[in-house]
């Protein structure tokens, strides 16, 4: 796995459409999609360390089940720190 940070995956979700949003009383960054309505938290206060577990399979699911990312797609990012070229459908 590339130098994969949650700096990294807060990234993605603002190419794939989602706003940066309020941070929680937990110290947790909100995105939410505008169109689809979907919501994510992200730890705020960790962004140069990788993402935990729980936190990339909660993103990887919801932007499955939402339509933004296909989880193959997302487990390339993973992988490789980047999307495929027509992976993003925004």
């Amino acid at each position: 796995m590339p130098n994969l940070t949650n700096k990294t995956l807060s990234q993605l979700l603002l190419d794939l459409g989602f706003e940066q949003g309020q941070v929680t009383d937990k110290n947790h960054r909100v995105f939410r999609h505008p169109e689809s309505g979907c919501t994510l938290l992200l730890p705020n206060n960790k962004s140069s360390e990788p993402p935990r577990p729980a936190d990339l399979i909660g993103v990887k699911t919801h932007l499955a089940y939402q339509g933004h990312l296909e989880e193959d797609a997302f487990d390339h990012f993973v992988e490789r720190g980047k999307l495929q070229e027509r992976s993003v459908e925004g």
